[in-house]
Order: C-alpha cells, then sequence, then structure tokens
C-alpha cells in the first residue's frame, strides 16, 4: 500500500465523482467543489473546456463553467483520462509496454465497458473505472521493483511462465490481485474490484463485470491497443458471448462506439 499511496489523487476524485454522478440530480456545483479539490486536475479541465474541441464562444474561467461547458458524462472521462496521463508519463520495461501503450489500452477498455455497460445495465461509471484502473498493480509492482532488487522482465514467449505464473514467481501475487487491493484502499466500489481481481476467468465467477471486463480487453487487442501477455486470457467470442450474454453483433457496435468515444477524448486532450 505505501507503492498505492504514492500515486497521485486523481483516482480517488474518480471514485467520489462516480458517486455523485449516479444521482440523476447531482448539482453541478457540488460537482465542481469536488473537481477543486484537486487542483492540477482543475487546471487541466479548464484548458480543455478553452481548446479547440469546445470551441467555446469565449474564455471559460470557472471550473463550474467548465463542467458545463463538457458535460458531465465527459467529466467523467476526461478526468479517467488525466488520472492514466498521470501514470503514462515513463515506460514500463519489466511488463514490456510503454507509456503511451499504457494510456490507450487503459482509455480504450474502459470507453468499451462503458459502451457495454449500457447494454447489460450495468453501472457505466463503474464500468469505466473498472476498465481504466484494472493495470494499476502493474504500475505499483514495476515500482516495488524499481525501488528493490533488480527484476528480470517478464518474457512472453516463455510458454511455461504466463503472464499470471511470472507474477506470483516474481512478486507473490498477480498483478490483479494487486489492483483489487490497492482500489479497495482507494474506496472504490466492491463490483470495481472484484471485476478486476475476476477477469481473466469470468466463466469460472459469477461476476458481470468481470466477463464484461474480458470481453473488453478481447475487444482493444483486436483493435491494436492490447498489452503484452494478456491475449491468452481473453475468452473466444462465442465463449464470450455466453458468459456475459451479448451478442456478437451487440458487442461490436459497441465497440464502434467506444472507439469513436476514444478518438473524441484523445482529440480534447491535446
Amino acid at each position: 500500500m505505501r507503492v498505492a499511496n504514492s500515486f497521485a489523487a486523481t483516482p480517488r476524485i474518480m471514485v467520489a465523482l462516480g458517486r455523485l454522478l449516479r444521482d440523476p440530480g447531482v448539482a453541478l456545483d457540488d460537482v465542481a467543489a469536488l473537481l477543486r479539490q484537486d487542483s492540477t486536475l482543475s487546471a487541466r479541465l479548464l484548458r480543455i473546456a478553452n481548446s479547440a474541441a469546445f470551441a467555446p464562444g469565449e474564455p471559460v474561467a470557472s471550473i463550474q463553467d467548465a463542467a458545463a461547458l463538457i458535460g458531465l458524462k465527459d467529466v467523467h472521462r476526461l478526468v479517467g483520462a488525466v488520472a492514466v496521463d498521470q501514470f503514462s508519463l515513463r515506460d514500463y520495461p519489466l511488463y514490456g509496454f510503454t507509456g503511451p501503450e499504457l494510456r490507450g489500452n487503459s482509455l480504450l477498455v474502459a470507453l468499451l465497458m462503458e459502451e457495454l455497460a449500457a447494454s447489460t445495465r450495468e453501472d457505466p461509471a463503474a464500468a469505466y473505472s473498472a476498465g481504466l484502473f484494472r493495470s494499476v498493480g502493474k504500475l505499483a509492482l514495476a515500482k516495488l521493483a524499481d525501488e528493490s532488487v533488480p527484476v528480470a522482465p517478464f518474457q512472453p514467449a516463455d510458454t511455461f511462465a504466463p503472464l499470471e505464473s511470472w507474477e506470483k514467481h516474481t512478486f507473490g501475487v498477480t498483478s490483479n490481485g494487486a489492483t483489487a487491493a490497492i482500489l479497495k484502499e482507494w474506496h472504490f466500489p466492491s463490483e470495481v474490484t472484484a471485476a478486476i481481481a475476476d477477469h481473466f476467468y469470468p466463466a469460472a465467477h459469477h461476476h458481470p463485470l468481470a466477463g464484461l471486463l474480458n470481453l473488453s480487453g478481447r475487444l482493444a487487442d483486436e483493435m491494436g491497443h492490447g498489452l503484452l501477455g494478456e491475449s491468452r486470457y481473453w475468452l473466444p467470442a462465442a465463449e464470450s458471448a455466453r458468459v456475459t450474454g451479448l451478442d456478437p453483433a451487440i458487442a461490436q457496435r459497441a465497440g464502434e462506439r467506444a472507439l469513436i468515444a476514444f478518438e473524441r477524448v484523445n482529440r480534447a486532450m491535446g
């Protein structure tokens, strides 16, 4: 937890924002008051609101006006994007991916989760958070390795040591287990932590978000935004449809919408 607590505060803001957005009558002032708790986040949202992506008629000077212009759904998306931007400022050679690759995977999986949740009556905010932060455990383990004895990087070609086996041998814990523990410490909802803990083996559990997270991981992989060593854990389309209850055609359309949102968020972030 020492390593996890050294991360930026933005994920904790996401928890509180998700709770607020569950109330359809949430006041804009309450959202703005929460966002102001993180000055770096507030400044970034103001820059985004004043960018060409939103093309305001006149300068936006307050976080309330920024939230009103951007819209609460996109505020939630952009707060998440800012959070993963903070994680992507470095590369992660231990796991074989760069900061930008991490960012692309995290954001696309989150947007896929949001779209798929709408098709299954799951909470979109919880689904988005599960997709966005599912790799935090990898980052914590990489940081732990940096601060201790050097660790040999993960080798995806080693068929006798797939990702989770390598993690258990190296750290005594899987990154998914570490993520679940960290997000629990940050007070994320239990449905988010359980989904992340179980999403490599959703057929063995009965957690709807875990199945959606596995599906989102596969779709992101197919779109060219996968992470090294994870593809072996994604269910084939037919089995995924059985576990999630989603017709593959519905999943495909959700993927198309998520990709449009992915491009839109990337434009807004600059």
